[in-house]
């Protein structure tokens, strides 16, 4: 058994982990960490200029160029851009790659989002966490998988009710991290959405909040936020 501990993020389409929680992922990879990016869709459908299959390929090569720079394993899953459901189907087959990889860390997006595959996203993978601790749901003979911290990355798409209450460091690989969010086309400018300007902007304002030049954030599920003290 690997004895490395393990970060996976778990994103609706390639680019929404890389540029929300990259810099996070290879600060991990840097400090011994195994890290995985587990793409559920290419985010196929997104290019207006160009057929699902032709940018679809460029996604996973653009994916696959970030994962390298990031220190991260890719994983692509077979599913389609727009038309992610909470399937049983899914959520079993994420709770395998769960009991595979066995994170002691998992990131994905968050509840709220204007994205429909975000959402169904958020609501696969805690289904997969409870099917892959559960010993009593056979998924292919695999082990259960315990004790996984679940965090929420910061997505423009994903703003509503999102609250950060964990802040990662993230100056000493930022400029790694931009070269990775750069591998995208959509990174570089090439679409109607100005992401870098927005996530950079992003990272230094957490980066405020905290005191350092840049900070990832993430929210959490709020009974973590509970705390039992004899005094204060």
């Amino acid at each position: 058994m690997n004895e490395r501990p393990c970060i996976v993020a778990i994103g609706a389409h390639a680019a929404d982990m890389e540029f929300t929680a990259g810099a996070t992922l290879l600060k991990h990879a840097r400090s011994g960490w195994d890290a995985h990016i587990i793409h559920l869709t290419l985010g196929e459908k997104g290019n207006p200029n160009l057929s699902p299959d032709a940018y679809g390929e460029q996604k996973r090569r653009e994916a696959e160029a970030a994962a390298q720079i990031l220190q991260a394993t890719p994983h692509f899953l077979p599913y389609r851009d727009g038309e992610l459901t909470v399937s049983d189907d899914i959520a079993d087959e994420l709770a395998k790659w769960l009991r595979r990889l066995r994170p002691q860390v998992i990131i994905t997006h968050w509840r709220d989002s204007i994205h429909s595959d975000h959402t169904a996203t958020y609501f696969l993978v805690r289904r997969a966490l409870f099917l892959a601790a559960n010993p009593h749901f056979d998924l292919d003979g695999l082990p259960p998988a315990r004790g996984v911290r679940l965090y929420y990355a910061e997505n423009w798409e994903d703003a509503e009710n999102f609250r950060p209450f964990v802040y990662v460091d993230i100056s000493e690989v930022f400029a790694e991290w931009e070269r990775a969010f750069k591998c995208f086309a959509i990174g570089r400018g090439e679409g109607s959405f100005p992401y870098w300007d927005w996530y950079q902007a992003r990272t230094r304002l957490r980066g405020i909040e905290v005191g350092v030049p840049f900070a990832q954030a993430f929210a959490v599920d709020e009974w973590r936020l509970r705390q039992q003290k004899e005094t204060l």
